[in-house]
């Protein structure tokens, strides 16, 4: 006799498919996720849920006020310190966090309880308003404690270097470099990162077809060039390889062909990465295997000046642009016994041992000590007003940390009551950039007190049209910052320059010219003479500058003699 069972229906604990749920089954709100996927929620009196919830309306609270100010992504205002929300308004979501806390701590050795400092400190921190990027604040803009600047923000850019990882900047200095499989040009520092680096696409494959329009590699027999060839080679490069991709290359992607991984020898300049080794110090200059007398013997002067390029490159890819700490003394005399940016930091009493640091310190301090140098030679410390122009100003130079030439000029000059800086140039304001905000910039506290004044001017024109403007004031130095007097291109590709400096010499004023190497300096001396009407008198001639920036920046213009150049690095002064 046989038994008839039944198999027992097997009960689901959810719907059979997420479609097919019942409306009841869902949240209230269509925008949350469904429960049985997220976290048991903590209960109301939680700590955690309590800061959740503090910190979301402080989140809302300093977007709300952002959104409400105007915005610029070029120019920032910092006010100190933050204000704090009155006590009658404290929240009662505060006191019950700092009471859910002091529940839930445990004591510590020695039966002793959490510290009241910890309850204030974090009372604090919630009570305190959020901070705006934009905005004077309100009802104490004239306070004279309170300590508010403008400065220009300067987004420096990505550099190419070929003993850097190109998509992680890893220094590939005794190790051994990947080179990428297709172009051969771009190293990395594993297969992962070559997969991985998604930039590279598009440039590569553009020098796979540049090498298949010209029958070769790109750097193929280079080492039948001159050097002057070899620099004109790699420009027309760069026009085929736009002409290819079909627009302009970032200046990034032409320092692939600018400066590529070949042998440094002017004769061979080898370019199959198999026949090369680079430098064990930088390893950025490469040289023929078999060949050791290939690296020059004047590499030695210039490989800590490698190794500290490489250095700025990979800070800055890290934790983006590098500001150094810069000095607050005001001094009592003026510093006429200092012959170098070292010494005038000694005597403003500001020490900086990083050499990164350093090295950005002289790229800001250069303009302004400069100035003071050549008006320290020109017998012109004592005025009471002091007027500079500076001719062919750019935002990213003469503008970049704006309150520098309070503090270096002005602070360091004691009998200088006003300091005017007029920035003029044709390509000054190429970003759009607010430059009457840029002009409202204050003086620190301690120079309102004693009636010292900044003021910053900003004409985005030619110099010579300037000089004819009604705004026009007469200056007590020009100065001309890295301009390449002797290039005929100027400005439009135009040479502007005759007419810029006939006007800066009818001033009968001190007028300081600087340049980035050797090379040029000598040039632009005799351009500027040549196009003088009447007798000079030679302050300085053409040397090396003690206040020159000691940040260094790549140099293609005269690679062969010089690999890199810094700002006001020559300069010469006429009268």
């Amino acid at each position: 006799m046989h038994l008839n069972h039944k198999k027992k229906i097997r009960s689901r604990n959810r719907p059979r498919n997420k479609c097919n749920r019942s409306d009841e089954s869902k949240p209230p709100d269509s925008n949350v996720v469904d429960l049985e996927s997220q976290p048991e929620v903590e209960s109301d009196n939680s700590a955690i849920y309590v800061i959740q919830r503090l910190l979301r309306k402080k989140l809302l609270a300093k977007n709300n006020t952002s959104a409400s100010a105007p915005s610029s992504s070029t120019t920032r205002k910092v006010l100190a310190p933050p204000p704090t929300v009155p006590k009658d308004v404290k929240s009662e979501e505060v006191n019950a966090l700092l009471k859910c806390i002091g529940s839930k701590l445990q004591k510590g050795v020695g039966g002793e309880l959490p510290t009241e400092a910890l309850f204030s400190k974090l009372g604090q921190m919630l009570t305190t308003a959020p901070l705006s990027d934009t905005g004077f604040g309100s009802g104490s803009g004239s306070d004279d404690e309170e300590a508010e600047y403008i400065e220009y923000i300067y987004k420096p850019r990505q550099y190419f270097m070929s003993s850097l990882c190109n998509h992680c900047k890893a220094d590939l200095c005794g190790k051994q470099p990947l080179p990428c499989k297709a172009c051969g040009l771009i190293f990395y520092c594993s297969v992962g990162h070559m997969r991985e680096d998604q930039e590279h696409r598009q440039l590569c494959y553009g020098l796979r077809q540049l090498v298949e329009q010209n029958g070769h590699d790109v750097f193929y027999k280079s080492g039948d060039f001159s050097a002057e060839q070899f620099r004109s080679y790699r420009i027309v490069c760069i026009r085929q390889l736009e002409k290819t991709m079909n627009r302009s290359l970032t200046a990034t992607e032409q320092e692939v062909l600018l400066f590529p991984f070949i042998c440094s020898h002017v004769k061979c300049r080898e370019h199959r990465f198999k026949r090369l080794k680079a430098c064990t110090r930088c390893g950025e200059v490469a040289f023929c295997k078999d060949k050791l007398n290939h690296l020059s013997d004047s590499h030695a002067a210039w490989c800590a000046t490698y190794r500290l390029f490489k250095q700025f490159v990979m800070r800055q890819f890290k934790f983006g642009r590098l500001e150094p700490p810069l000095p607050d003394e005001i001094l009592r005399e003026a510093p006429v016994s200092c012959s170098n940016t070292r010494e005038i930091m000694k005597r403003l009493k500001f020490n900086v041992g990083d050499e990164c640091e350093f090295a950005a310190l002289t790229q800001v301090s250069t303009g302004p000590l400069t100035a003071f140098y050549a008006l320290k030679l020109c017998n012109r410390l004592d005025s009471e007003q002091l007027t500079i122009h500076l001719v062919g100003a750019e935002m990213e130079f003469e503008v970049d940390v704006f309150q520098k030439w309070e503090i270096f000029l002005l602070h360091i000059l004691p009998a200088v009551r006003t300091l005017n800086v007029v920035f003029v140039g044709p390509e000054l304001n190429a970003h759009k950039i607010s430059v009457e905000q840029l002009a409202k910039i204050r003086c620190c506290r301690l120079c309102r007190k004693a009636q010292r004044t900044v003021q910053y001017y900003f004409e985005n024109s030619l110099y010579h049209d300037y000089c004819s403007a009604p705004s026009f004031k007469s200056p007590d130095l020009v100065c001309f910052f890295n301009s390449g007097l002797y290039r005929a291109t100027g400005y439009a590709l135009e040479d502007t320059w005759p007419d810029t400096i006939q006007a800066s010499l009818n001033l009968k004023c001190p007028v300081v010219v600087t340049s980035y190497t050797k090379y040029e300096a000598p040039l632009d001396m005799s351009h500027f003479i040549n196009q003088s009407n009447r007798h000079l008198n030679v302050v300085l001639p053409p040397t090396t500058n003690p206040f020159g920036s000691e940040k260094p920046e790549r140099n293609f213009i005269s690679d062969d003699d010089a690999p890199f150049m810094f700002k006001n690095f020559q300069c010469f002064i006429v009268e």
